[in-house]
């Protein structure tokens, strides 16, 4: 219906189409409507619609909506759906449903094409069929307080077809998952007495509820916990899971609960957590963030000892094994620039030496010098080198220069932000150093780190999170304009 809407001309007819009208306001049709509100973006990208096209509407016959929980928390729900676009419609009882419209008691009608119906509490008509007694405002079987049917000693009832009232509880049984459970077992007992043929006495049933939860999609929740404190938001959603890990802790299955885990945190789509996604990725780059971490951090060390103290990078000092540049310094310059010419000249003879001797292989040996990738540069590197960099001025300002981009990138790595290329010209920046002598084969590491980095790992607790999807909404859509279901003559650049 959302892929006939979209292409639909006739205004009043597409807004039909693009409405959903959800009938009954009860843990269902709330938690149904939270669903909805988080697959609206989803249904509108696929359908080329803009989100705020798409209606949603809860439409409740009484005057509040979710009875179950109290005052509070159905106020912070409505707050929540209201926030999100949602319309609530108290005191509209639906009378007809019609092809493109519902008829409402009283008020105007709907146009919509897509009603869910989630509500009524009336058992299902089959039930009369038993001849059990039933109560008159629902037509649910009536059991006694050991779940036994009304009058028939050996037939006894559970779930939500069954209706039993607590002397000291002004409604029956509520047709919840806890209900259900505790009815069954209560049933069980009976049915166990009547089978063994013994005398063991059964307390009378008392219904214990420790927590109502009202998911309002995946990220948002409301919860009353044993009658006595109000929880809401994240820490209402991760109430809701613990409640399903208990459940699979129950029933002793180590598996489903494992399997649980992937679906709900880390293999979720269009970010369905309540961690808003920061945990799960299609490749799952959850577990390259520590590494992206690490990485980030060893670059940031090693800028950080090349900008302060005696090695710093940004004096006078030559710290490149440029050794065109220190042998036209020795010929013929200042005393104070020969003498830092000679200084990187020996440090660069120094490093040549203990390369002369160093020992191949691709960890730390310990009492062994590693070995260079490159112990000097190539005769084609360096003659590119020299158009670049032709004099001492040109070799500071360049080692001074490549401080700072080293310090940007490490930074970039670090926080997770332009990860892919960050990582990609780290992968250029080893290779120069490579080829410049300045680089050994222990650390050629960083080249594989930095390939595995550019898989997305900023976007998982990185600051990818929110510039890549805002680069890739609007820089997107800057020469081509928005793609739309159908133009009717609007210029969309």
């Amino acid at each position: 219906i959302i892929r006939r809407g979209a292409a639909e001309l006739d205004p009043a007819k597409r807004k039909a189409m693009l409405t959903f009208t959800v009938c009954g306001s009860g843990f269902t049709g709330s938690e149904l409507i939270g669903e909805l509100i988080e697959y609206r973006d989803v249904l509108a990208r696929d359908n080329k619609l803009d989100p705020s096209e798409i209606t949603l509407q809860l439409v409740e016959a009484a005057p509040t909506i979710i009875n179950m929980l109290n005052r509070t928390q159905t106020g912070k729900a409505a707050k929540y759906m209201e926030k999100h676009g949602v319309k609530i419609m108290t005191n509209s009882m639906i009378t007809e449903v019609c092809e493109d419209h519902v008829n409402l008691k009283g008020k105007d009608p709907i146009p919509t094409y897509t009603l869910i119906w989630t509500a009524g509490v009336r058992a299902n008509s089959i039930v009369k069929k038993f001849g059990i007694e039933t109560n008159p405002r629902g037509g649910r079987l009536m059991a006694n307080e050991f779940m036994q049917a009304k009058d028939c000693n050996n037939i006894f009832l559970a779930g939500d077809s069954t209706s039993y009232q607590e002397p000291d509880q002004p409604r029956p049984v509520p047709q919840i998952v806890q209900g259900a459970e505790e009815t069954a077992a209560k049933a069980v007992e009976g049915i166990i007495k009547n089978v063994d043929q013994t005398d063991v006495t059964i307390k009378p049933f008392k219904g214990a509820y420790q927590a109502s939860v009202d998911s309002i999609g995946s990220k948002y929740a409301v919860a009353q916990v044993l009658e006595k404190w109000n929880v809401s938001g994240f820490i209402a959603v991760l109430l809701k899971h613990a409640i399903n890990w208990m459940y699979y802790v129950q029933i002793f299955s180590g598996y489903y609960l494992f399997q649980y885990f992937m679906h709900e945190f880390f293999r979720t789509r269009n970010n369905r957590n309540v961690f808003r996604g920061w945990v799960s990725r299609a490749g799952n780059v959850l577990w390259s963030v520590p590494l992206r971490f690490f990485y980030g951090a060893m670059w940031l060390w090693d800028c950080w000892t090349k900008v302060q103290g005696s090695e710093s990078w940004f004096t006078d000092k030559l710290r490149l094994p440029f050794e065109w540049i220190t042998v036209a310094a020795t010929s013929g310059a200042s005393q104070a620039t020969k003498a830092a010419a000679t200084s990187g000249a020996s440090e660069a003879a120094t490093s040549t030496a203990k390369a002369a001797k160093g020992v191949f292989s691709l960890s730390y040996m310990y009492g062994k010098e590693p070995l260079m990738v490159f112990d000097k540069m190539p005769h084609w590197f360096e003659s590119i080198t020299k158009v670049f960099i032709p004099n001492m001025q040109m070799a500071l300002f360049f080692q001074k220069f490549m401080t700072c981009v080293e310090i940007v990138i490490a930074l970039c790595i670090f926080f997770g932000l332009f990860t892919w290329f960050a990582n990609a010209v780290t992968i250029g920046l080893v290779v120069v150093f490579c080829l410049s002598g300045m680089f050994y084969w222990v650390n050629i590491w960083m080249i594989f780190v930095a390939l595995a980095l550019m898989n997305g790992s900023g976007r998982t607790f990185g600051l990818d999170y929110w510039v890549v999807p805002w680069m890739q909404k609007h820089l997107g859509h800057w020469w081509y304009g928005n793609v739309r279901s159908h133009y009717d003559g609007v210029k969309t650049r």
